[in-house]
């Protein structure tokens, strides 16, 4: 899935450029029928975890058009989502052209097929059913922590794997109770159906049977969803964003 980050750090503003990768190929392929690109890429951030990674790039240089040559600056900075598959690592999402500033959102398609979605997790970590919780995930999902940052150089990758978040679950769920009292406050539909994002804003509390200490955190999660599968599948959440 490759996203339009429209040069802003506000996922609320962020939209679904290509679905799949057909839709990727052909948009490809016709701006470099237009454009010839003399650009430097630099590497600023790599994370990996077992067989995921998330890495930035920024591009910088010129664009030139084919027919008449003219030219423009060009700067861009993406964050990739990379999975490996046997021994060769390839790219399963992008954000191209995120920004550092937070801008005012334009109004995305809201849905409430992916809001459902996400009150079915909630109610997942509320009554404890980790297997509730692990069939709302698609099979190839991140988890990932922002640690409070809105900027991507320094998100990590916390869980990505199917049997890592089932003994993740498990751990937790076993002696912890959790509340959280989540708002739905952005959805954002691609135009072909298939692509969701979706942003909250949620309070959580831990409670353990070891006593009567708990814990409590406010935070904001971005959420990825796809239907690739039939229905609605969460396939990445990020922790702790930075809004």
């Amino acid at each position: 899935v490759v996203y339009a980050g429209q040069r802003s750090a506000d996922p609320r503003a962020w939209q679904v450029l290509c679905e799949d990768r057909e839709a990727f190929r052909e948009a490809v392929g016709q701006d470099l029928r237009a454009n010839r690109y003399e650009i430097e890429r630099q590497v600023p951030y790599i994370h990996v975890r077992g067989k995921k990674a998330i890495a930035t790039t920024l591009d910088s240089g010129q664009v030139v058009e084919r027919t008449g040559g003219t030219t423009r600056p060009f700067r861009s900075e993406w964050v990739w989502y990379f999975a490996k598959f046997e021994d060769k690592w390839l790219a399963t999402g992008v954000v191209q052209g995120i920004g550092g500033e937070l801008t005012v959102p334009g109004a995305g398609r809201g849905d409430e097929e992916i809001a459902e979605v996400l009150r079915e997790e909630e109610e997942g970590w509320e009554q404890g059913s980790a297997g509730g919780l692990t069939g709302l995930y698609d099979e190839d999902f991140i988890i990932m922590d922002a640690g409070g940052l809105l900027r991507p150089e320094k998100w990590v990758l916390l869980l990505g794997a199917s049997e890592e978040l089932e003994k993740w679950l498990d751990k937790r769920l076993q002696r912890t109770r959790y509340q959280l009292d989540r708002q739905v406050v952005h959805t954002y539909l691609s135009s072909g159906g298939g692509e969701a994002l979706a942003l909250t804003r949620e309070q959580v509390r831990a409670t353990y049977e070891s006593g009567p200490a708990g814990h409590q955190l406010e935070r904001w999660v971005l959420w990825t969803l796809s239907r690739r599968s039939g229905s609605w599948k969460i396939t990445s959440a990020l922790y702790r964003l930075g809004l």
